[in-house]
């Protein structure tokens, strides 16, 4: 069975993940103080589907970003995980698939572009985080070139985000997350240019994300989230 055919991707699963993201979203909800979310403009400007990029701290980044995308854009959205941490346990993977789960090798090996590739044919947003792992420092890491790759080889969109707060939550190693405040910041959604490849796309997507940071002289309004799990 191709990555992009498992069970998490059939329309009973899909009911039972949203049924289950606005019972158990308040919870989240509650110790991600929201989580803030600026930039919801950039949701209306949407051809989905779109490749999500957001930045990656913590296990929470996830469900932060889901439950700042709303019922809407959630409910097609299939994140890329790592395949040699998720298979590596049953009960992982599970929790993972979930969520709409697909396993990616984070060399972007030909199965897992095909894989991803094959749900954005079929109408899914999926998640790609740029940085192929999580963060131990809590600063964005480098960007590796297969999300590029992706965006070029589709013709689809990509969503930048910036996730703060999530690592002080829930960091690395860590087993019990603890209360704290969540930023979800949204860019404008971007394209590969005619003529452009895949590590310059990149480059672009790097600084797009790092020019989402606040300006501590700005203070816009934050918007509300709809809740999920």
């Amino acid at each position: 069975m191709a990555a992009s055919d498992g069970w998490q991707f059939s329309g009973a699963a899909s009911f039972a993940r949203e049924a289950t993201a606005r019972l158990f979203g308040p919870l989240f909800g509650w110790y991600l103080r929201g989580p803030r979310v600026y930039g919801a403009e950039h949701l209306a400007e949407l051809d989905e589907p779109v490749i999500v990029c957001p930045t990656h701290a913590s296990h929470l980044d996830t469900s932060a970003l889901r439950l700042a995308l709303g019922p809407g854009h959630r409910r097609r959205l299939a994140p890329a995980v790592a395949a040699d941490y998720f298979s590596a346990n049953r009960v992982r993977w599970f929790f993972a698939a979930w969520l709409g789960a697909f396993q990616f090798v984070r060399s972007a090996s030909p199965d897992s572009m095909a894989a991803a590739e094959a749900l954005l044919k079929r109408g899914w947003n999926i998640l790609v985080f740029p940085e192929g792992t999580r963060t131990r420092t809590g600063e964005v890491g480098a960007f590796r070139p297969g999300v590029g790759l992706i965006a070029k080889r589709s013709g689809r969109p990509v969503l930048p985000v910036l996730i703060t707060g999530t690592h002080g939550i829930l960091p690395p190693g860590a087993w019990l997350p603890r209360r704290g405040t969540v930023e979800v910041r949204f860019g404008a959604p971007m394209s590969v240019a005619p003529g452009e490849d895949a590590r310059g796309f990149v480059a672009r997507l790097d600084a797009a994300v790092h020019a989402l940071r606040p300006d501590p002289a700005a203070a816009p309004a934050a918007q509300a989230p709809s809740a999920q799990a």
